[in-house]
């Protein structure tokens, strides 16, 4: 019987990275420049725009004007400019520097129409040059330039932003830190001004397997702290995945894919991770099935939606198990669990209903959403003891699956930005889960039940913490000439007697990991600690942390003196008495 924990395959393949070649990354697509391609696109009306302007103004100067003293008067080359120039801006009209003569007044005319056509002429050439697509991606290939090369802190680059990509995006944004979205779909590109974000993300049209590409949108800048490879074409996210590691392999990349031979491939590369959901889902689900505690609390403790602790379901190992459909999906389901020991049979859609009195468990394993809904009251209705999951390509059917009430549901693109969310927010809440995978089911219920216990059902929100002098001032102070535990750190800033709705759930010390340290486990500078618990337990530990005699009071119970005035007056007092 294979254990679950092998099934997950939370780990990726260890690949020995191989030397490679420094070689530039490619700064961009070659386009012509938003400036030079209006400027190409008017040469034409300039010219005869010029040309135009320079015949009426030499016709200006030939018209004789009137006559003074039996001569003629006629402009000069200045005074024939600045009539035309005036005409030709339609800004006024006046005769310099003299009343005119019929006869200049008759070529005045004239040229009136003449520059009017001319500047009719290019001004819809350019209007049509601004409203040509071509001009349009050369101007946000340049606003975007500019958008990535502004970004001064940290960014995650986001390969794609379908269903997954603007979960994540959606998420990372809430947690204040910085993206580059590329996506192939311009709809998808304008959808990006429209949701709640917070910043602005510059986002571009493009296919990021493209080298230039992922290079325009900041691949070889020094602040590319990741890349996320999540579009809906496999061989995009290859292509993305060996970009990376062929051009900056010191960028972690995290990539989806549904083909175990493109995974295999993807692994070749030695990525930060591959998540395939399809052979993902059957390593939780047989957890689920042998270890129930311990699915619950990691299900709960990755929860990005807020959502209360989930139900417990025992007793699904002793049965068989029936899973309908046909295709990747349904063989990496019957396969994994299979390899945990149950009996399972599968049964194509077009089948007679099957007979589920003996069934434990039902997988509505299509692809089709509508039809898995189907097939999964059906199965309620033969069996409603039985437990039932539904695979669901889209998550626009939620609601339905709400009011069905099933035991479980499928959603691919969930369960990667779960994952995805995992291992970007907060890298050691991921060392945490592989660590936890391999706990026993008493770990699991003694961790439910100590984080129930502090923070209730709510999903607990988490926090990492470096016991150092930029995050906590206040101990890293205290612990050069004192003790201190996890369980004094973690008291009520107003009230010591009670602790803070907050619990460790990892401790790194160098390279040792701690799982749930005890409270009475000594603190050292440089500690790590994972918290899980409410955010209002994580805003007063803050005063803990940098405030010493905050620090002081949870740490020994004596109130210290936080003003001048009251630190003189203590230190009076205390050397009073000590002389009596």
């Amino acid at each position: 019987m294979g254990h679950p924990i092998h099934l997950l395959n939370l780990r990726p393949r260890q690949v020995q990275p191989r030397t490679r070649k420094p070689v530039k990354v490619p700064t961009g697509v070659e386009t012509t420049g938003a400036l030079f391609l209006v400027l190409r696109r008017m040469r034409a009306p300039f010219i005869f725009v010029i040309v135009t302007f320079s015949f009426n103004v030499a016709g200006m100067m030939l018209m004789p004007g009137p006559v003074v003293d039996g001569v003629p008067q006629r402009l000069t080359l200045f005074d024939s400019f600045y009539q035309m120039a005036i005409t030709l801006t339609t800004v006024g009209y006046s005769e310099v520097p003299y009343p005119f003569s019929y006869a200049q007044r008759m070529w005045l005319t004239l040229s009136i129409f003449m520059l009017v056509i001319a500047w009719a002429y290019a001004i819809g050439v350019l209007l049509a040059a601004l409203r040509d697509r071509a001009f349009q991606d050369a101007l946000s290939s340049e606003r975007f330039r500019r958008q990535v090369r502004r970004l001064k802190e940290p960014f995650l680059l986001v390969l794609g932003y379908g269903q997954t990509g603007r979960m994540v995006a959606l998420e990372l944004d809430q947690q204040r830190r910085r993206i580059v979205v590329v996506e192939i779909q311009q709809r998808r590109v304008d959808s990006i001004v429209t949701d709640a974000l917070t910043a602005d993300v510059p986002a571009l049209e493009g296919d990021c397997q493209n080298p230039a590409v992922l290079g325009l949108a900041g691949l070889g800048r020094d602040n590319c702290a990741g890349v996320l490879a999540l579009t809906d074409d496999e061989d995009a996210n290859l292509a993305a995945v060996m970009t990376v590691a062929l051009l900056r392999p010191d960028v972690p990349v995290i990539a989806r894919c549904f083909d175990p031979a493109v995974q295999q491939r993807m692994e070749d590369f030695a990525p930060a991770a591959v998540i395939n959901p399809h052979d993902r889902y059957g390593g939780y689900l047989a957890l689920l099935l042998h270890r129930p505690v311990l699915y619950q609390l990691l299900m709960w403790l990755m929860d990005n939606d807020q959502h209360q602790l989930p139900g417990l379901r025992t007793g699904l190992v002793e049965g068989r198990w029936v899973v309908c459909g046909a295709g990747e999906f349904a063989e990496q389901v019957i396969a994994d669990l299979r390899a945990s020991g149950l009996e399972v049979d599968q049964i194509a859609p077009t089948d007679d209903r099957p007979e589920l009195d003996d069934a434990v468990g039902f997988v509505a394993g299509t692809d089709n959403d509508m039809l898995n809904i189907a097939l999964a009251e059906g199965a309620r209705l033969a069996n409603p003891d039985a437990f039932v999951s539904v695979r669901q390509q889209d998550s626009m059917h939620r609601s339905l699956m709400m009011a069905l009430d099933v035991d479980s549901v499928f959603i691919p693109t969930e369960l990667v930005a779960r994952e995805v969310l995992a291992r970007i927010v907060h890298p050691n809440f991921w060392r945490f889960i592989e660590e936890a995978v391999q706990q026993d089911e008493a770990w699991a219920v003694r961790t439910r039940d100590r984080l129930v216990e502090r923070c209730g059902t709510q999903v607990p929100q988490r926090d990492v913490i470096t016991l150092s002098v930029d995050e906590a001032p206040a101990v890293t102070q205290w612990l050069e000439s004192h003790e201190l535990t996890i369980g004094d750190l973690l008291r009520d800033p107003d009230d010591r007697c009670r602790p803070l709705p907050l619990v460790t759930l990892l401790m790194v010390r160098n390279t040792e990991l701690i799982m749930t340290p005890d409270d009475d486990t000594q603190l050292c500078v440089g500690d790590q600690l994972l918290l899980a618990g409410k955010n209002d337990g994580l805003v007063e530990l803050s005063a803990a942390l940098f405030y010493p005699t905050t620090l002081e009071y949870v740490a020994t119970a004596r109130v210290a003196p936080s003003t001048w005035v009251w630190r003189v007056m203590t230190q009076r007092r205390r050397a009073g008495t000590s002389v009596g």
